[in-house]
C-alpha cells in the first residue's frame, strides 16, 4: 500500500517538568538481539541529553534467550499494568509468532500501549502492535523480508512497503533490524534535538538514515518491490 492515510499528528513532546523518561522494552524468547539493543544503545547513550530509565519487560523475571543466543534479564512483568511507560517498545524476532497467540499476554501489551505516551516497534514487533487493534487505520511499516506476516495481524492497518520507518501520531514503526536504530535516532531528535541525535550517531560511528521514505532494502524482496 502507499501512504494514502493522513497521519494522526506529530509525535508527542515531553513536558518540561516530567522528570526521568521511563522506557519499557518488551522481551521474550526468540527476540532479535539487534532489534532490542540497537535502539537501547541510542536511548541509553551516555553522551546524549535524554534522562531515561530502560526497563526490560517480560512474562516472567527469568532470563529470556534471543535468537542470537544472548540472554536478557527482565526487570518488570508485562502483567504488572501499574507500571506505566512513557515509551513502550516492541521488538521483533521469531518469538513474536507465538506471542500474538496468547490472548492474555496481548491484553497486557494492549494496556501498556494504551497507557504509553509513545510506542515504537522494530521489525515484526509491528505485528504484535497491529494485533492489539489500536493501530487500525494508522500508517505502519515492518521488515520487508517478512512483510506478509505482520499484515495478517493487522489487516486494517495501512502498511507502507517502502519506508525505513513510519511515524503516525504516537506510533513509530521501523523496518528490519538495524532500521530500529534510525527510528530511535528520529525519536531521540524529537524528544531532545536533532543536534543531540546527530551527536549520538557520530559518537557510535553510525550513518543515520534520516529520510524515512528512503528504503534501499525494499527492492530486495518481491513482495515490497512494487
Amino acid at each position: 500500500m502507499s501512504l494514502t492515510v493522513a497521519p494522526h499528528g506529530p509525535l508527542p513532546k515531553i513536558p518540561k517538568d516530567s522528570g526521568k523518561l521511563k522506557l519499557g522494552a518488551l522481551v521474550f524468547n526468540g527476540v532479535d538481539l539487534l532489534d532490542v539493543m540497537g535502539p537501547m544503545r541510542i536511548f541509553g547513550e551516555e553522551s546524549n541529553t535524554l534522562d531515561i530509565e530502560i526497563c526490560f519487560v517480560a512474562n516472567s523475571l527469568e532470563p529470556v534467550m534471543s535468537s542470537q543466543q544472548v540472554t536478557i534479564t527482565p526487570k518488570y512483568l508485562v502483567t504488572d499494568i501499574t507500571q506505566k511507560y512513557d515509551l513502550f517498545f516492541i521488538p521483533g524476532g521469531i518469538g513474536t509468532r507465538s506471542y500474538v497467540n496468547s490472548e492474555d499476554l496481548m491484553g497486557y501489551v494492549k494496556t501498556h500501549v494504551e497507557q504509553s505516551t509513545w510506542t515504537m516497534t522494530v521489525c515484526t514487533g509491528a505485528g504484535v502492535l497491529a494485533k492489539t487493534g489500536l493501530v487500525d487505520g494508522y500508517n505502519m511499516t515492518t521488515n520487508k523480508q517478512v512483510f506478509e506476516w505482520p499484515m495478517t495481524q493487522g489487516p486494517k492497518v495501512n502498511w507502507i512497503k517502502r519506508a525505513r520507518w513510519v511515524q503516525d501520531g504516537k506510533y513509530v514503526s521501523s523496518s528490519g533490524v538495524s532500521a530500529g536504530i534510525d527510528a530511535a535516532l528520529f525519536i531521540l531528535a524529537e524528544l531532545t534535538s536533532t543536534e543531540n541525535a546527530e551527536a549520538v550517531a557520530t559518537h557510535i560511528e553510525y550513518t543515520w538514515h534520516r529520510v524515512a521514505s528512503e528504503d534501499p532494502f525494499a527492492d530486495s524482496y518481491p513482495f515490497t518491490r512494487s
